[in-house]
């Protein structure tokens, strides 16, 4: 399916320092208008910071106006919906999607010191925000636990990232939404000098995590709608500590203990269909907020895992729209009430 999308490249500035998207190259996209208040101020476009701010709390740092340590966003900046992506190019793209607020303003950007774009604007009216929340779960745990305590109410995120395809019928260029997953860390225990260190397995797994199962059948949909059923599938994630060890992926410089790593995930996880490295902390940090998180996630498969395959890097910023399309939808589509 084609998506129109028109998309008028914006500088933003970080530390004084021009930020320029690396892809101009969009199409037309109509949206309907918005008409509810928007979350954020219309004159809200641009910050930059010029000199270094001074945090208070150090047990959860934040500015005398409520700016938090790594995102940088305070209340009123991030809207109860959000749309999770990896790259900061990706939440560029996607941002094109949104309308700015209803009264003549324009799209609220903020891009961080430690990297993180945020950009909050509307999509049919509803207000959301896009975040880049980069790679690992480490940076996921900073994007959920510092969106929440700047926004009031109950919120849903959705994470669009890129992943590797397991087995059938995961495959290059799939949309794979995890109906749950499991974290699979390298247990550093293994290379101790422990007596029993031999005896210690060198990846561990944990027990699955459950998606928000309305979300979850909701991007189904509207992926479906947006992409093609064929290219929809749901199934197991496994999300791992590392892009190389934890990923079985061999080398000769490092111990790492991984050859057939994938091997054994698969046997063990028949539903296993995808890795990668933020999806279940996502879930995680959901499960632990007490319902005031709903969750879900989804990734392009760039790499096949059995075959070695690539996708054609030419093909995914299609794929991402696509998918930010059908997120977008479902985001709008979940009751917070």
């Amino acid at each position: 399916m084609t998506v129109p999308l028109h998309l008028k490249g914006y500088d933003i500035q970080c530390n004084g320092q021009k930020y320029v998207p690396s892809s101009e190259n969009f199409r037309k996209h109509s949206s309907s208008r918005a008409t509810s208040n928007s979350v954020w101020s219309s004159s809200s476009v641009i910050y930059s910071r010029s000199s270094k701010p001074s945090f208070s709390n150090a047990n959860f740092p934040t500015t005398p106006e409520g700016r938090t340590y790594h995102l940088g966003t305070k209340g009123g900046e991030v809207a109860n919906r959000i749309l999770s992506v990896g790259a900061t190019q990706r939440a560029e793209l996607l941002s094109k999607l949104l309308d700015p607020p209803p009264n003549g303003g324009q799209l609220f950007r903020y891009l961080s010191s430690r990297g993180f774009l945020t950009v909050t604007g509307e999509y049919q009216g509803t207000p959301i925000s896009i975040v880049s929340t980069q790679m690992g779960m480490p940076n996921m745990d900073f994007v959920v636990r510092e969106c929440r305590a700047v926004v009031e109410g109950p919120m849903a995120v959705v994470r669009l990232g890129t992943c590797g395809a397991l087995q059938p019928p995961a495959s290059l260029g799939q949309l794979i939404i995890a109906h749950s997953s499991i974290n699979i860390r390298r247990n550093p225990d293994a290379w101790s000098d422990l007596s029993t260190a031999s005896m210690l397995p060198a990846y561990m797994f944990t027990l699955p995590v459950q998606a928000d199962p309305h979300i979850v059948r909701l991007l189904a949909e509207e992926a479906s709608s947006t992409m093609g059923a064929s290219n929809v599938i749901s199934g197991l994630n496994a999300t791992a500590d590392s892009f190389y060890s934890s990923q079985g992926r061999v080398g000769g410089n490092f111990d790492d203990r991984n050859e057939g790593l994938i091997e054994e995930m698969c046997e063990k996880y028949p539903d296993m269909v995808s890795l990668e490295m933020e999806t279940f902390h996502l879930l995680d940090m959901a499960r632990c907020s007490g319902g005031r998180v709903r969750a879900a996630g989804m990734c392009l498969a760039l790499a096949d895992r059995k075959s070695n395959e690539m996708l054609e890097y030419a093909r995914l910023e299609q794929l991402e729209v696509e998918a930010g399309l059908a997120a977008l939808r479902a985001l709008i589509k979940t009751d917070l009430d």
